[in-house]
Protein backbone atom coordinates (compact mmCIF):
# COMPACT_ATOMS: atom_id res chain seq x y z
CA UNK A 1 0.00 0.00 0.00
CA UNK A 2 1.38 3.38 -0.88
CA UNK A 3 2.07 5.85 1.91
CA UNK A 4 -0.50 8.18 0.35
CA UNK A 5 -3.25 5.54 0.53
CA UNK A 6 -2.17 4.51 4.02
CA UNK A 7 -2.41 8.10 5.24
CA UNK A 8 -5.79 8.59 3.62
CA UNK A 9 -7.28 5.39 5.10
CA UNK A 10 -5.80 6.21 8.51
CA UNK A 11 -7.51 9.59 8.42
CA UNK A 12 -10.83 7.96 7.54
CA UNK A 13 -10.44 4.98 9.89
CA UNK A 14 -7.89 5.80 12.62
CA UNK A 15 -7.98 2.20 13.94
CA UNK A 16 -6.46 1.03 10.64
CA UNK A 17 -3.09 2.44 11.68
CA UNK A 18 -3.21 0.16 14.72
CA UNK A 19 -3.17 -2.93 12.51
CA UNK A 20 0.22 -4.58 12.29
CA UNK A 21 1.96 -4.86 8.93
CA UNK A 22 1.24 -8.60 8.76
CA UNK A 23 -2.48 -7.93 9.28
CA UNK A 24 -2.58 -5.42 6.43
CA UNK A 25 -0.48 -7.72 4.23
CA UNK A 26 -2.85 -10.64 4.80
CA UNK A 27 -5.80 -8.54 3.63
CA UNK A 28 -3.84 -7.30 0.60
CA UNK A 29 -2.76 -10.84 -0.25
CA UNK A 30 -6.34 -12.04 0.03
CA UNK A 31 -7.53 -9.33 -2.36
CA UNK A 32 -5.00 -10.37 -5.00
CA UNK A 33 -5.40 -14.12 -4.49
CA UNK A 34 -9.18 -13.95 -4.65
CA UNK A 35 -9.01 -11.80 -7.77
CA UNK A 36 -6.69 -14.32 -9.41
CA UNK A 37 -8.86 -17.26 -8.36
CA UNK A 38 -12.10 -15.69 -9.52
CA UNK A 39 -10.58 -14.43 -12.76
CA UNK A 40 -8.69 -17.55 -13.77
CA UNK A 41 -10.82 -20.33 -12.30
CA UNK A 42 -14.37 -18.95 -12.23
CA UNK A 43 -14.35 -16.93 -15.44
CA UNK A 44 -14.38 -13.55 -13.67
CA UNK A 45 -17.64 -14.04 -11.76
CA UNK A 46 -18.30 -16.06 -8.62
CA UNK A 47 -21.48 -17.47 -7.22
CA UNK A 48 -22.32 -20.71 -5.44
CA UNK A 49 -23.40 -22.49 -8.63
CA UNK A 50 -20.07 -21.67 -10.28
CA UNK A 51 -18.24 -23.02 -7.24
CA UNK A 52 -20.27 -26.24 -7.50
CA UNK A 53 -19.49 -26.58 -11.23
CA UNK A 54 -15.80 -25.95 -10.57
CA UNK A 55 -15.73 -28.71 -7.93
CA UNK A 56 -17.69 -31.09 -10.18
CA UNK A 57 -15.12 -30.50 -12.92
CA UNK A 58 -12.28 -31.26 -10.51
CA UNK A 59 -14.06 -34.44 -9.50
CA UNK A 60 -14.61 -35.53 -13.11
CA UNK A 61 -10.98 -34.90 -14.01
CA UNK A 62 -9.67 -36.71 -10.92
CA UNK A 63 -8.02 -33.58 -9.51
CA UNK A 64 -10.28 -33.18 -6.47
CA UNK A 65 -8.32 -35.69 -4.38
CA UNK A 66 -5.09 -33.74 -4.94
CA UNK A 67 -6.33 -30.79 -2.87
CA UNK A 68 -5.34 -30.94 0.78
CA UNK A 69 -8.35 -29.78 2.75
CA UNK A 70 -7.88 -31.15 6.26
CA UNK A 71 -6.00 -28.16 7.74
CA UNK A 72 -8.49 -25.60 6.42
CA UNK A 73 -11.57 -27.68 7.20
CA UNK A 74 -10.22 -28.14 10.73
CA UNK A 75 -9.65 -24.41 11.07
CA UNK A 76 -13.19 -23.65 9.87
CA UNK A 77 -14.74 -26.21 12.21
CA UNK A 78 -12.86 -24.73 15.18
CA UNK A 79 -13.97 -21.23 14.24
CA UNK A 80 -17.56 -21.80 13.14
CA UNK A 81 -18.79 -24.97 14.87
CA UNK A 82 -17.98 -25.49 18.55
CA UNK A 83 -19.55 -28.00 20.93
CA UNK A 84 -22.22 -28.95 18.41
CA UNK A 85 -23.32 -25.38 17.79
CA UNK A 86 -22.69 -22.90 15.00
CA UNK A 87 -20.80 -19.96 16.51
CA UNK A 88 -21.26 -16.22 16.43
CA UNK A 89 -18.46 -16.10 13.84
CA UNK A 90 -20.63 -18.27 11.60
CA UNK A 91 -23.53 -15.81 11.91
CA UNK A 92 -21.20 -13.01 10.78
CA UNK A 93 -20.43 -14.85 7.53
CA UNK A 94 -23.97 -13.99 6.39
CA UNK A 95 -24.28 -17.26 4.49
CA UNK A 96 -27.95 -16.48 3.78
CA UNK A 97 -26.80 -13.74 1.41
CA UNK A 98 -25.41 -16.51 -0.79
CA UNK A 99 -28.56 -18.63 -0.64
CA UNK A 100 -27.70 -20.76 2.41
CA UNK A 101 -25.84 -23.46 0.49
CA UNK A 102 -26.20 -26.67 2.46
CA UNK A 103 -22.59 -27.67 1.77
CA UNK A 104 -21.28 -25.17 4.31
CA UNK A 105 -23.19 -26.64 7.25
CA UNK A 106 -22.50 -30.18 5.99
CA UNK A 107 -18.76 -29.45 5.83
CA UNK A 108 -18.75 -27.89 9.29
CA UNK A 109 -21.03 -30.33 11.13
CA UNK A 110 -20.40 -33.66 9.43
CA UNK A 111 -16.95 -35.13 9.93
CA UNK A 112 -17.73 -37.68 7.20
CA UNK A 113 -18.68 -35.16 4.53
CA UNK A 114 -17.30 -35.93 1.09
CA UNK A 115 -14.26 -34.24 -0.39
CA UNK A 116 -16.50 -32.37 -2.85
CA UNK A 117 -18.84 -31.14 -0.07
CA UNK A 118 -15.80 -29.99 1.91
CA UNK A 119 -14.31 -28.09 -1.03
CA UNK A 120 -17.61 -26.42 -1.89
CA UNK A 121 -18.12 -25.50 1.77
CA UNK A 122 -14.61 -24.09 2.11
CA UNK A 123 -14.86 -22.05 -1.08
CA UNK A 124 -18.26 -20.66 -0.11
CA UNK A 125 -16.85 -19.55 3.25
CA UNK A 126 -13.98 -17.83 1.40
CA UNK A 127 -16.50 -16.30 -1.01
CA UNK A 128 -18.40 -14.91 1.99
CA UNK A 129 -15.12 -13.62 3.45
CA UNK A 130 -14.54 -11.90 0.12
CA UNK A 131 -18.04 -10.43 0.06
CA UNK A 132 -17.80 -9.26 3.66
CA UNK A 133 -14.48 -7.57 2.90
CA UNK A 134 -15.31 -6.06 -0.49
CA UNK A 135 -18.83 -4.96 0.46
CA UNK A 136 -17.70 -3.35 3.71
CA UNK A 137 -18.91 -5.74 6.42
CA UNK A 138 -15.35 -6.37 7.66
CA UNK A 139 -14.81 -2.63 8.14
CA UNK A 140 -17.39 -2.64 10.92
CA UNK A 141 -14.76 -4.50 12.95
CA UNK A 142 -11.94 -2.38 11.55
CA UNK A 143 -10.33 -5.62 10.35
CA UNK A 144 -9.06 -6.37 13.83
CA UNK A 145 -8.79 -10.02 14.77
CA UNK A 146 -8.86 -11.15 11.15
CA UNK A 147 -5.19 -12.01 10.58
CA UNK A 148 -5.46 -15.77 10.97
CA UNK A 149 -8.75 -15.85 9.08
CA UNK A 150 -7.16 -14.23 6.04
CA UNK A 151 -3.91 -16.20 6.33
CA UNK A 152 -5.81 -19.49 6.37
CA UNK A 153 -7.98 -18.48 3.41
CA UNK A 154 -4.90 -17.31 1.49
CA UNK A 155 -3.10 -20.61 2.03
CA UNK A 156 -6.16 -22.58 0.99
CA UNK A 157 -6.66 -20.53 -2.20
CA UNK A 158 -3.00 -21.13 -3.12
CA UNK A 159 -3.44 -24.87 -2.50
CA UNK A 160 -6.53 -25.01 -4.71
CA UNK A 161 -4.91 -23.02 -7.51
CA UNK A 162 -1.82 -25.26 -7.40
CA UNK A 163 -4.08 -28.20 -8.29
CA UNK A 164 -5.90 -26.67 -11.24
Amino acid sequence: MTPETMNWITQKVPEFSQLRDDEREAVNDFSFLWSLFEGSVLNCHCNVDKIRRFVRNLEQTNRLATISMSPYVGYLRNRYYVDGTLTNHYQHLHIARSGNPSEVVQMLCNENSSHSIQLIGCLVVIFRLRNNLFHGEKWRYRLQGQLYNFQQANQFLRNVMDCV
